[in-house]
């Protein structure tokens, strides 16, 4: 089926399954991907597994049809075998002819329900991390529900790769489609208003130098790392200023470390923040010091706001940054080789200015939610031929 043809049919109607519609990282793509289909082409219509959350209600109230399975969050197997029938008959009733999931357990009800259902369903998976399923029991249904898909959407080259040698898929059924930043919501901006907005301190010195982190506070995002980094380019005369935008169970653990350091007084918890686009621009370096991530949009949102970033060379980082030019790319659970790239930034303002200005570029030009979009779009049509 050729692109006009599919524009004088009727929109083919594309149904995507999402675990949770609470605010996270998968969710607002989904939000970003069902709002900029082309509605000529495409029909889009979302189901929840569990209670529909903010995003959910959003896109509801865009316009476009959300439904909630109302399932428990840790359902049991007989649970899910009665969401998957349910899902079936949605497939059915709504005469869906493809379906797209984000997440495992989104993966293993949307492959089982296409089966079930009597339509010639299309069934689009999504990988966006590298962790995998927990426990043989899971692992057997993952790798069992993925070969049931058509297809699979990875978030970057390190996930497909994942995808292929954890899940046995062939890889001529794995497309990597990355993530996308809004470069018009995330914008450079005044950083001393930025700062004095967020409350941060404003008694510190001129050449003070802001470094920004943003995440949950948990052994995965390697916040210990970046404290003893933080800790070590200050004892060799860094001024440095340390926010962490986020809350986690290792909240109480940072503190107390950053204490022990004896850098608790130039380490400022802001705890979990909305509107991340009015934070980023307060900061003068930001930091990613993960040991794993698939493709972070914390990376990205930075970039947009002209902000130089450091991060560490895990997962699909490497594919977002060139390294020395738009970034700094340092080794995971590394502290000297991070210290020494903070040092770096800090003592050259220009650096800091040429690395943000070519990160904001980049973003304009390849990382834009039109060609994520586009690329998607391209994909159902391959589907659907």
């Amino acid at each position: 089926m050729t692109h006009n043809t599919l524009q004088l049919t009727k929109p083919r109607r594309v149904l995507f399954i999402i675990t949770t519609s609470d605010v996270g990282g998968t969710e607002s793509f989904l939000a970003y991907l069902v709002a900029g289909l082309d509605r000529q082409r495409f029909d889009p219509m979302v189901c929840s597994l569990c209670p529909t959350g903010a995003i959910g209600r959003g896109i509801a109230d865009s316009g476009i049809p959300v439904v909630s399975l109302d399932m428990a969050p840790q359902a049991r197997l007989g649970e899910m075998v009665r969401g998957a029938r349910r899902l079936a008959r949605l497939i059915d009733r709504q005469e869906i002819d493809l379906v797209q999931a984000l997440l495992y357990r989104a993966n293993m009800m949307a492959s089982i329900s296409g089966r079930l259902a009597h339509r010639n369903v299309r069934i689009l998976a999504g990988q966006r991390s590298l962790t995998a399923m927990t426990g043989h029991r899971a692992t057997l249904g993952v790798r069992w529900t993925r070969r049931l898909a058509d297809h699979t959407v990875a978030v970057s080259e390190a996930v497909r790769d994942t995808v292929v040698r954890n899940d046995g898929v062939d890889p001529e059924r794995v497309t990597v489609i990355g993530n996308a930043v809004d470069p018009d919501r995330f914008r450079p901006a005044d950083r001393p208003t930025a700062r004095h907005n967020l409350g941060l301190a404003t008694h510190t010195a001129p050449n003070t130098v802001w470094v920004g982190a943003v995440g949950r506070l948990s052994n995965s995002k390697g916040f210990d790392h970046l404290l003893e980094a933080t800790a070590l380019a200050r004892s060799r005369g860094s001024r440095l200023e340390l926010a962490l935008v986020g809350d986690g169970p290792l909240a109480d653990d940072l503190a107390a470390h950053a204490h022990q350091l004896e850098i608790d007084d130039h380490v400022h918890f802001l705890g979990r923040r909305s509107e991340l686009e009015h934070i980023y621009p307060a900061f003068d370096v930001f930091v990613l010091s993960s040991l794993q991530e698939g493709s972070p949009n914390v990376v990205l949102e930075a970039m947009a706001c002209g902000v130089a970033v450091v991060a560490t060379r895990v997962g699909g980082v490497p594919e977002l940054l060139d390294d020395g030019h738009s970034g700094l790319l340092v080794p995971a659970a590394d502290p000297t080789v991070l210290a020494d790239a903070l040092e770096c930034l800090a003592q050259d303002a220009d650096l800091r200015r040429r690395l943000g200005d070519a990160a904001r570029q980049h973003v304009e030009q390849e990382l834009t939610l039109e060609r994520m979009v586009a690329k998607h779009e391209a994909l159902y049509e391959r589907l659907l031929e």
